[in-house]
């Protein structure tokens, strides 16, 4: 663990270092601001041991050097101790913004680039706790950490320096507070840590879990779990509450301790002091001067002695944004890879692949999977559920790697192309539809951001959607919500189509795009489909034999396996496994 915190402050000091002008100037700005008090105790001093108490001075001259050190202390106090405290506090949370900002947008650029496995194995809102809350934590470590341990480091020294001018024996004594302190609480230091981090941690979690429940809220109304749930809620706020409880007390146990040896410190010094001036080698003045240098010194020394602390809390959330960042990418593409410009034909075709999703298993998801599509060639993926009909999709988009084989995209290798190139062509119909909360034109939009009202109209003409878009009474602008709220089945659908048409791939893929539908709204939607697959290459994943009795080629797959290949006609005549899915849904309806 020692050497994870090295790491990730040295890390995340590589963020601060390009804004070291900020950090300095807050730093110096500090030092001024704490220093600004030790003027008034030095006035104080002189007035009680010489101005009060002479007998040389008049009582008007007395009367206008009081007046004189207000108006230099009022001036010191409103020209630089007010912008040293705006410097300060500005510098210090601008440089924590900057960097929250920073990595926020690096970490989600990440998250972008991780695979389907990655998304698959970590809920989505603990991700967005990473995102958010845990990136938080920068702003107590540059606050807290960064700036305050030079700013108490130097005010510290200061401190001593202008105490040991008074007496350096009392000096000494108040000086021992701070390494007792800091070993009385190390124990203290480590277990917030652990805590701190469990906490956290906890926050991830629950996170995930309210976040799947609540987008899946009808389920359990309509399954009657409200109580279930809410059970296994109180138990991850409970895990939370106990380890904030722990933090808590640990924390509140070492600002005792500390607080004691200063208050120790604080009265053994007076009695010291009281000594001192009764054996005349002490003034008044400077009992007073030092009591109150005393009183100011204990801040930083107590801040100092907590450094640790304030430490452990911040960098246990930093760790968990670096230990994302630390998962590297599953999915890559060689160096110098080439781009599918979309001119070439999309032939595809699988050569012996082999794949499992759990490297470990001694049974292939697919096995030895070979088949070949021609260009503008619409193709159906048929079988039964998890027979590897969407894994071969998952495959050929490359949210996974294949464990040996080849795929071919065009006349290369798939592996030879960018990720993005082989994208920008490809457009996929899911079952459930995924749209964003805001704007239908927003929506549509996704499939190409630059395009024109005309495009848009046209690609929901083609899609069979502009006639409810144009019923609503905000038509392009009005807005959904998050995953199409407040649209039909049907509508969402459609959407996803016009989003598709818009992008104009020369490959699509339909996964189950019509199955979830009722008769009328399947039919508009596979009327829009129809217009879709024209002049492309076209992939359909269906269960609906309906949907795909006019492919050109129909691939019939179980257990990860092809065991047919054929058209309609061809594959009702082997009396195979088509056959038998074909009797068992339409022998009666075609």
């Amino acid at each position: 663990m020692k050497k994870t915190k090295t790491n990730s402050v040295i890390r995340i000091l590589s963020y601060i270092v390009p804004h070291w002008h900020l950090v300095t100037a807050s730093t110096i700005a500090g030092v001024v601001k704490l220093s600004m008090p030790l003027i008034l105790p030095q006035v104080i001093g002189y007035f009680t041991d010489e101005l009060l108490v002479s007998t040389y001075i008049s009582n008007t001259d007395k009367v206008n050097e009081i007046l004189k050190w207000l108006v230099i202390l009022l001036g010191i106090y409103i020209l630089i101790y007010i912008p040293a405290a705006f410097i300060r506090q500005a510098g210090s949370i601008e440089v924590a913004n900057r960097i929250m900002n920073k990595m926020r947008c690096e970490l989600f650029e990440h998250l972008q680039l991780m695979s389907a496995e990655f998304h698959n194995n970590n809920r989505s809102g603990s991700l967005v706790t990473r995102v958010n809350s845990d990136v938080e934590q920068v702003h107590e470590f540059i606050w807290g950490v960064v700036t305050n341990i030079w700013i108490d480091g130097i005010t510290i020294i200061i401190y001593i320096v202008l105490l040991c001018r008074i007496n350096v024996f009392l000096t000494i004594v108040a000086c021992f507070a701070l390494p007792v302190s800091v070993i009385a609480t190390k124990r203290i230091r480590e277990r917030i840590s652990q805590n701190s981090r469990k906490a956290r941690k906890g926050l991830s979690d629950i996170s995930g879990y309210m976040q799947e429940r609540m987008s899946g809220f009808s389920v359990v109304k309509l399954f009657g779990m409200e109580t279930f749930e809410n059970d296994k809620f109180k138990e991850y706020s409970d895990k939370i509450y106990k380890y904030n409880r722990n933090t808590n007390r640990f924390f509140s146990l070492g600002e005792a301790i500390t607080s004691s040896f200063s208050e120790v410190i604080c009265s053994v010094v007076v009695c010291l002091s009281a000594i001192l001036i009764v054996k005349n080698k002490m003034t008044i003045g400077e009992m007073i001067i030092f009591e109150t240098y005393i009183a100011y010194f204990i801040t930083p020394i107590k801040r100092f002695a907590e450094l640790n602390v304030t430490y452990s809390k911040s960098i246990a959330g930093i760790e968990r944004v670096f230990d994302i960042f630390d998962i590297k990418p599953e999915i890559h593409e060689k160096e110098n890879a080439l781009i599918f410009s979309g001119k070439e034909d999309v032939r595809i075709a699988f050569q012996n692949v082999n794949f499992r999703y759990d490297k470990t298993a001694s049974e292939y998801i697919l096995k030895d999977i070979s088949f070949s599509i021609e260009p503008e060639e619409k193709v159906a993926l048929i079988g039964s559920s998890g027979c590897g009909k969407s894994t071969i999709i998952n495959l050929l988009a490359r949210f996974y790697d294949i464990d040996s084989g080849k795929i071919s995209f065009g006349n290369r290798d798939l592996y030879d192309y960018s990720m993005a190139s082989i994208y920008n062509q490809m457009g996929i119909v899911f079952q459930e539809t995924i749209l964003f909360s805001g704007t239908i034109e927003e929506n549509v939009r996704y499939g190409k951001i630059n395009a024109t009202i005309q495009e848009l109209e046209r690609a929901a003409e083609a899609a069979n959607a502009t006639d409810f878009i144009k019923n609503f009474p905000d038509g392009w602008n009005t807005v959904i919500g998050e995953r199409g709220t407040g649209l039909s089945g049907g509508q969402k659908q459609r959407i996803s189509i016009a989003r598709v048409f818009l992008k104009n791939p020369k490959l699509l893929i339909l996964d189950e795009a019509t199955s979830a539908l009722d008769s009328e709204s399947e039919a508009q939607v596979q009327d829009a489909l129809d217009n879709l697959m024209k002049k492309r290459t076209t992939i359909i994943i269906a269960h609906r034999l309906s949907t795909i009795v006019n492919a050109d080629k129909i691939i019939v797959m179980d257990k990860g396996k092809i065991v047919e290949i054929g058209t309609h006609e061809q594959l009702l005549q082997l009396n195979g496994r088509y056959k038998e899915l074909y009797d068992m849904q339409f022998r009666n309806v075609i």
